[in-house]
C-alpha cells in the first residue's frame, strides 16, 4: 500500500538525475552512502514550527545552517543513536518480507507484552546472561517483559512507583535519584517524575571507572540529611557514552545501598551485547543474581525486600541499529513487573506488538547472532579510527579521548581554549557545527560535567565518520587550537567540498 503523504528529498545539487529520463544523470558528488545520511539528516532535523523547535537544540542549529545556505555541505549528525544507514541489512531484509497477521495489529492488554513474546525474551534473556545454573535460585523466580516502546517508558513507570513507595513513608522527604554522569538523560525521566537527582561523578583520572571511594562519600553525605533520601539508582555497566565496563562490584556495592535505605535499582544493560567480541561482556544481572542467592537465599539482602525493587533493562534496538523499533526485555520480580504494567496500564494504550513480533522472530536467527559479532566488530574500528586521526593530526592527547570495549559512542575533550569557559561544552558544539556543519552531542549527556567531554556517535557508514574527520581538519579543528571558532561568523566562510567523479579540465 502507498504512503498517502509527500516525502520531500532535500536537493543536493547533481545527486539528483534530471526529470528528462532520457538524459545522462550528472556525476554523484557523494557517496550512496552520504546521500542516505543527508536525506535522513534533512528528514529528522527539519522543524517548520519555529516554536516546535524551541525543544531541540540541534534543530536551531540546524535551520540556523539551513538559512545561512548549506556552506560546508549537507549538515551531518552524530548526536543521537540515528543509524539511519548502518541499520543492520539482513534485518531490513528480513522486515520488508515479514508478513504480518490481522491479529497483530490491536491494542495488548498488558503493556509488558504478550505471553509467548515475554516467554521468547525469558529464555533469550536466561540463555546470553548464563542463568541456567541459577535457575533453582533466584534466577528461576524472574519474570521477563516484552516492552514494545522504549526502555524509557519502563523507567517512567519504575521512578512513579519508586516515588509512590517513597512518600508512602517518608511523606516530607525529599526522593533522591543517584545518577552517574557523564550518562544518558536519566535525569530527564526522574526530575520530571519528582526525584531531586544527585550524580556520581565518573572521571578520566580514574580511567573513566566508577571511583567507589568517591561515590561512597557522596552517599554518606545523603544519607546524614532526613530532608533528603535515597529511592533510586541506577548501575549503567555497560557505559553510555564512555564505553568502558563497570566492575561488577559497582553494581554490587549499589544493590547493598538500595537494600538499606529501601530504594530501587535500574540496571540499565542497554549496550551489554553492543559490545567488541574480542572481550569478555561483564555480566551484572547474573552478578545480582547470584548476591540473591547468597547462602541459599537465606541472607540480608533477601530479608530487606530488595528482590521486588530491582529492574534490568535490555534493549535490541541498539544491538541492531533499528532504534525506530523500540522492543526490550525488561527482566525483574513477577512482583514489580506487575506494578510497572499498573503504571503503564493507567497511562497509555498497549501499541506496537507487531514491532515486538518482528523482533522475537528475528532474534532468533543465526543472521541476528552473526549481525551482533559483526555490529561490535564494527564500532571497534570506527572509534580505533577516529582515535587514530584525532591524536595524529588534530593534536589530541591520548588520555583525552575513551574509546571503551561497549557501546555505540566515543568521548574526547573539547579543545583548551573551550575547557575553562562555564558552558564550553554547548558553545563548542555549537561553533563546531557552525564552522563544518557536523553536530556532537554536548551537555544532554554531560550533566554537571565532572570533564568538558563531547560524545560522537559511530553508528554511521565509515564514509560519513570520514567526512566528519575531513571538515574538522579543514576548519582548523586542533586540541590547541589559538582561538575559539567565529561562531555563526564561520557560516560565512565556507569550507571547501569534497567531490566525487569530477570532470578534470581540458
Amino acid at each position: 500500500m502507498s504512503r498517502t503523504f509527500e516525502r520531500q528529498d532535500t536537493p543536493f545539487t547533481s545527486d539528483h538525475s534530471t526529470s528528462d529520463h532520457s538524459e545522462i544523470p550528472a556525476p554523484p558528488l557523494h557517496t550512496p552512502f552520504m546521500r542516505r545520511h543527508i536525506r535522513a539528516a534533512a528528514d529528522h532535523l527539519r522543524n517548520d514550527s519555529v516554536q516546535l523547535r524551541q525543544c531541540s537544540p540541534e534543530q536551531q542549529l540546524y535551520h540556523r545552517y539551513l538559512d545561512a545556505g548549506e556552506p560546508h555541505g549537507p549538515p551531518l549528525y552524530a548526536v543521537k543513536g540515528e543509524h539511519w544507514n548502518g541499520v543492520c541489512p539482513a534485518f531490513l531484509d528480513f522486515i520488508n518480507q515479514f508478513t504480518f497477521r490481522p491479529e497483530d495489529m490491536g491494542y495488548a492488554e498488558c503493556g509488558y507484552g504478550i505471553q509467548r513474546h515475554r516467554d521468547f525474551l525469558h529464555r533469550l534473556i536466561v540463555a546470553e546472561h548464563d542463568l541456567h545454573s541459577l535457575q533453582h535460585g533466584f534466577a528461576g523466580r524472574i519474570d521477563v517483559g516484552c516492552l514494545a516502546m522504549t526502555t524509557r517508558m519502563a523507567m517512567y513507570d519504575l521512578a512513579k512507583v519508586a516515588h509512590r513507595q517513597f512518600k508512602s513513608r517518608w511523606p516530607e522527604a525529599t526522593p533522591v535519584a543517584l545518577v552517574p554522569t557523564p550518562s544518558w538523560d536519566y535525569r530527564g525521566i526522574f526530575k520530571d517524575v519528582g526525584f531531586e537527582v544527585v550524580y556520581l561523578p565518573i572521571r578520566p583520572q580514574h580511567g573513566w571507572l566508577p571511583d567507589l571511594s568517591e561515590w561512597k562519600d557522596i552517599i554518606s553525605d545523603l544519607r546524614g540529611r532526613q530532608s533528603r533520601r535515597i529511592s533510586l539508582i541506577v548501575s549503567n555497566p555497560q557505559h553510555n557514552p564512555t564505553g568502558m565496563q563497570w566492575p561488577t562490584d559497582v553494581t554490587e556495592h549499589l544493590l547493598q545501598v538500595c537494600a538499606e535505605e529501601s530504594a530501587y535499582l535500574l540496571l540499565d544493560d542497554a549496550y551489554f551485547n553492543v559490545h567488541d567480541p574480542r572481550t569478555p561482556v561483564v555480566n551484572h544481572l547474573k552478578s545480582l543474581l547470584k548476591a540473591f542467592d547468597f547462602k541459599g537465599g537465606e541472607n540480608a539482602l533477601v530479608r530487606s525486600g530488595m528482590f521486588e525493587r530491582w529492574v534490568a533493562t535490555r534493549p535490541f534496538g541498539k544491538q541492531f541499529s533499528c532504534n525506530t523499533m523500540g522492543v526490550a526485555a525488561i527482566t525483574t520480580s513477577p512482583l514489580l513487573l506487575r506494578q510497572l504494567a499498573r503504571e503503564s496500564w493507567i497511562n497509555r494504550y498497549h501499541c506496537n506488538t507487531h514491532n515486538a513480533e518482528v523482533m522475537c522472530a528475528w532474534l532468533a536467527t543465526q543472521d541476528a547472532a552473526d549481525w551482533t559479532v559483526e555490529t561490535g566488530l564494527q564500532y571497534a574500528r570506527q572509534k580505533e579510527r577516529v582515535k587514530q586521526y584525532l591524536t595524529t593530526h588534530l593534536g589530541w592527547p591520548q588520555d583525552e579521548v575513551c574509546i571503551g570495549p561497549s557501546t555505540s559512542y566515543m568521548i574526547f575533550a573539547v579543545p583548551e581554549v573551550y575547557q575553562k569557559e562555564a558552558d564550553g561544552i554547548d558553545r563548542f558544539r555549537d561553533d563546531l557545527f557552525y564552522a563544518t556543519g557536523t553536530m556532537l552531542c554536548a551537555s544532554l549527556f554531560n550533566q554537571q560535567a565532572p570533564a568538558p567531554y563531547v560524545r560522537l556517535h559511530l553508528g554511521s557508514h565509515p564514509d560519513i565518520i570520514d567526512e566528519f574527520l575531513r571538515r574538522w581538519r579543514a576548519a582548523g579543528l586542533h586540541y590547541r587550537q589559538k582561538r575559539s571558532f567565529a561562531g555563526q561568523d564561520a557560516l560565512k566562510t565556507p569550507l571547501p567540498q569534497q567531490q566525487f567523479r569530477t570532470l578534470a579540465e581540458n
